[in-house]
C-alpha cells in the first residue's frame, strides 16, 4: 500500500506576516514564485492530499493549490467554497497562532496522519515525509519532528511535523488551557525526531531581507 494515502498535508499560511511588514507571507515571491507554491511543490508528491490553513486571501491560495495540482483554477466565485483552504476555526479565537491552524487541520483530517509545514520553507527535502512516517511507525510515536545539524549543534524544526490524528483531543485541551507554543506542546506528547544532514533544506524565508539574499 502507498503510505502517502495515510497522510494529509497541511500548509500553514495563517500568520500575520509581522516580519514581512504585514504582507501575507505565503504570497510573497521568491524567484518570481510565491513562497507557498515552492512549499506546495515539495509537499504534494509526498502526501495523499493537501489542505492550506490561511486566514486571509483564501481565493488566492485556492488558485495556487489548483495550479500545483495541475488543475485549471476554478472561477473566482467558487474560491470561498474550496474546502481545502480554510481559516482557523472561529471557536479558537482570532490571531491565535500556528497551533490554532494545527487544531483546525486535525479536525478536518480524515487520514491517520497529518503533515504540517510552514509556507516559508521552499526547499523541503523530497524524502521528508517518508522518513518521518517510517520513524513514527517504527518507534510508535505520535509526533515526529525533523532536526538538522550534527553532534550537540542541531535544530529541531518544530513547525514542520508529522502527527497522528489521535493527538487531537490532547491538542485541543492544551490550546483551550492557553498553550500557544508548538515546541512546548510537542514535547508534552509522545514524540521523536529524525536527523537530516542539510540545514538549508529547512531554511525559513520569513523576512524581506532573506528573500533578497543572493543564492
Amino acid at each position: 500500500m502507498d503510505d502517502r494515502r495515510l497522510i494529509t498535508g497541511c500548509l500553514l499560511a495563517g500568520g500575520e506576516g509581522r516580519r514581512m511588514q504585514g504582507q501575507d507571507k505565503g504570497l510573497v515571491e521568491l524567484k518570481r514564485t510565491p513562497l507557498a507554491s515552492h512549499a506546495l511543490a515539495r509537499l504534494l508528491p509526498q502526501v495523499g492530499t493537501v489542505f492550506i490553513s490561511a486566514n486571509r486571501n483564501q481565493d488566492r491560495y485556492s488558485e495556487l493549490l489548483a495550479k500545483a495540482h495541475g488543475h485549471f483554477a476554478p472561477k473566482p466565485s467558487t474560491f470561498a467554497e474550496d474546502p481545502s483552504v480554510f481559516p482557523d476555526d472561529p471557536d479558537l479565537g482570532e490571531k491565535a497562532g500556528p497551533l490554532a491552524g494545527i487544531v483546525s487541520a486535525l479536525r478536518r483530517t480524515e487520514t491517520d496522519w497529518l503533515m504540517v509545514v510552514p509556507c516559508d520553507t521552499p526547499y523541503l527535502p523530497p524524502d521528508l515525509v517518508s522518513r518521518l512516517f517510517q520513524a513514527g511507525t517504527q518507534r510508535n510515536a505520535d509526533i515526529v519532528v525533523p532536526k538538522s545539524g550534527s553532534g550537540d549543534h542541531f535544530h529541531q524544526h518544530w513547525v514542520c511535523a508529522l502527527m497522528h490524528k489521535r493527538v487531537y483531543p490532547q491538542t485541543l485541551t492544551a490550546f483551550v488551557k492557553g498553550e500557544r507554543k508548538i515546541s512546548r506542546w510537542i514535547q508534552s506528547q509522545n514524540w521523536t525526531s529524525v536527523s537530516f544532514a542539510d540545514p538549508a533544506d529547512f531554511a525559513n524565508f520569513n523576512t524581506l531581507e532573506t528573500l533578497n539574499e543572493p543564492d
